[in-house]
């Protein structure tokens, strides 16, 4: 089990938190150096290592702002090479479909959602996807969830569930046998040991996981329900954690190197201002794990973007093509000037 930390803020929400998170967090220093330079050397020995092309359009991640999530965890760099040696879940012929596994009673709109977030994992992980039949929220001889006091209720919400016994109960005992990755999703809400809430939990080595989408929608804070601009904003987040705890599951530790979809976040305001892509750096390790080709994951991200009113995305999506060109380009002459 990994330790993990409460942390209660006023007002704001906490924890987008996974088994991940933690897995490389207080390494064995060198004795001459602190954390914050041991990681600043991490930076910039990468920062280098980019070419300016591969950087356009990503922003260095700077010191972390009073309560964000690097202010409280001390997150190690996960670099290329080190990523190589861990990680655990690869596509074979046997498993290479992410399933997504509906977990309770959902409403058409939400359904609907769960389609599209479908789609969306087909695109960004370049294998197949299935949507699975609904799993009612029970296990024999367990309790799930616990009562929400009725002074801290949202809403409806009188309960939230334990994500961790959802993943041993729940969807461990279901995961297919193609499933590279079982994604449980609901609309309830969850918690993890000590942490009040959680969007999403998941695993390194176990293929599981499972996100709630309940606190992405106004009905969850007892609002009206959502019009069209919040549908399309609940869909960015969706498909953040998608992209967030799936990557986990595919070894990805939190990104500390850029402003990208992998960084950690304590509150839903700090989720919404990260971006729905990953790194120059996150975004090899998925190629390379996967095996895809990345011009064609971008183009073909773009298009799911545009089709769904995500316009900032596809519009980024169509620069970030562009320079990826050149990347291809540069390198495919570095390599005739190597020969």
């Amino acid at each position: 089990m990994i330790r993990r930390v409460s942390i209660v803020l006023p007002i704001v929400l906490i924890s987008l938190s996974a088994h991940a998170a933690s897995q490389l967090r207080n390494p064995n220093l060198p004795n001459d150096k602190t954390h914050d330079e041991w990681v600043d050397e991490a930076k910039q020995k990468l920062y280098s290592s980019i070419a300016p092309d591969d950087e356009k359009g990503f922003l260095r991640l700077g010191p972390p702002k009073p309560g964000e999530w690097l202010q409280f965890y001390k997150e190690t760099p996960q670099t290329f090479e080190r990523y190589k040696l861990a990680v655990k879940v690869r596509p074979s012929p046997e498993r290479k479909t992410l399933v997504l596994q509906p977990l309770g009673e959902m409403d058409a709109s939400k359904q609907k959602v769960m389609e599209k977030m479908r789609e969306y994992a087909e695109i960004f992980f370049q294998i197949p996807a299935r949507l699975e039949k609904p799993l009612p929220l029970e296990a024999p001889n367990a309790i799930l969830f616990k009562p929400v006091p009725i002074n801290n209720r949202h809403g409806s919400y009188d309960k939230q569930y334990d994500g961790d016994k959802i993943m041993e109960l729940v969807l461990e005992k279901h995961i297919p046998k193609d499933a590279i990755a079982y994604l449980g999703i609901t609309m309830e809400d969850l918690f993890s040991d000590d942490l009040n809430f959680v969007f999403g939990i998941a695993t390194l080595k176990k293929r599981v996981g499972v996100y709630s989408l309940c606190r992405y929608y106004p009905e969850f804070w007892g609002q009206s329900p959502a019009p069209a601009n919040s549908e399309v904003l609940g869909l960015r987040r969706a498909c953040k954690v998608l992209n967030h705890e799936t990557g986990h599951m595919f070894g990805l530790t939190h990104c500390v190197f850029y402003h990208c979809s992998m960084n950690g976040s304590n509150t839903l305001t700090e989720t919404d201002a990260a971006p729905i892509h990953f790194c120059p750096l996150c975004q090899r390790k998925l190629a390379w794990n996967m095996g895809f080709d990345t011009l064609k994951q971008y183009e073909q991200l773009e298009a799911f973007y545009r089709r769904n009113d995500l316009i900032e995305e596809a519009d980024w999506m169509v620069e970030r093509i562009k320079n990826w060109k050149q990347v291809v380009e540069q390198e495919k002459l570095k390599k005739i000037g190597e020969e």
